[in-house]
């Protein structure tokens, strides 16, 4: 079984114009690439490195949805990426008006980091340096992180996730999916019983949260909805990777696509898309 790249993360916005601004702005991302969906609305790709941010418009009358920015609640968390000089960057973000939901903060694994929103609520992430795991499960891919070169740009780094139960989405992720886990770390301070577990994902992360506390949701994302819409994975095995998703308990999604594009969603609900190599 080959392993399943995260290839694109798709988000619903009221402007598009608005939101290309934003990113090119904080992000130095290259002028995107403007198509249309099958429905007939905008869309923009923009292009952060090993992944691509497709933002599609839905126009004002978009509904707000139910996530909301506890991590307690299962289901989309965030979009990490990773900075050289995330003080740096945070000015930008400060001079352009945008309000913090975490401010530059030293954060346990040994990293720098700052949370944010994008102008329709989708959270984002800047976290400069290389964690440094309390438990490693994979020598390999920890020291290959460390090779990785430090982006001058910011670099499309991960998606974290709420998930209920750690082993379940472990089974799911790594036979259907072929990710391997680099490590974990575990929040010994945070109360909830906070760990996050980290899988690789072609060049970039899979975030599990995991905690002992209960948790909510999840929320379910919608088609005209701001904000997150859908993991995407590139895969060259075609129906065999469907299969396994199925039998996995991946829920085949209402919402239609050819053979070429199939949306699932996970054990915990949360939308993924396969996109098969043609």
């Amino acid at each position: 079984m080959h392993s399943h790249p995260m290839s694109f993360v798709d988000a619903n916005v009221a402007d598009l114009d608005r939101s290309v601004d934003f990113y090119r702005g904080l992000f130095d991302l290259p002028s995107p690439g403007i198509s249309e969906d099958t429905g007939g609305r905008r869309r923009a790709e923009l292009s952060a490195g090993p992944a691509v941010l497709r933002l599609t418009e839905v126009g004002p009358d978009g509904a707000a949805g139910d996530w909301i920015t506890d991590d307690l609640q299962k289901g989309f968390r965030h979009i990490g990426f990773k900075v050289s000089d995330l003080d740096a960057r945070a000015d930008r973000v400060r001079a352009a008006g945008v309000p913090f939901h975490l401010e530059p903060t030293d954060a346990v694994g040994g990293v720098r980091i700052a949370f944010f929103q994008d102008p329709d609520g989708l959270m984002l992430e800047f976290i400069q340096g290389t964690l440094t795991y309390h438990k490693v499960w994979s020598e390999r891919l920890r020291s290959a992180e460390r090779d990785m070169p430090v982006p001058d740009t910011p670099r499309f780094d991960h998606v974290a996730v709420t998930v209920q139960d750690l082993d379940r989405a472990l089974r799911f992720y790594r036979e259907t999916l072929g990710f391997d886990v680099i490590g974990q770390l575990f929040h010994e301070q945070d109360p909830r019983g906070f760990v996050i577990t980290y899988l690789r994902a072609g060049d970039t992360v899979l975030e599990l949260f995991t905690y002992d506390a209960a948790k909510s949701g999840p929320s379910r994302p919608g088609d005209d909805e701001f904000g997150f819409s859908t993991i995407g994975f590139d895969t060259d095995e075609g129906e065999a990777s469907a299969a396994r998703l199925k039998e996995a308990g991946a829920q085949s999604s209402a919402t239609a696509f050819d053979r070429s594009w199939q949306r699932f969603l996970d054990p915990d609900g949360i939308p993924l898309t396969l996109r098969t190599a043609r």
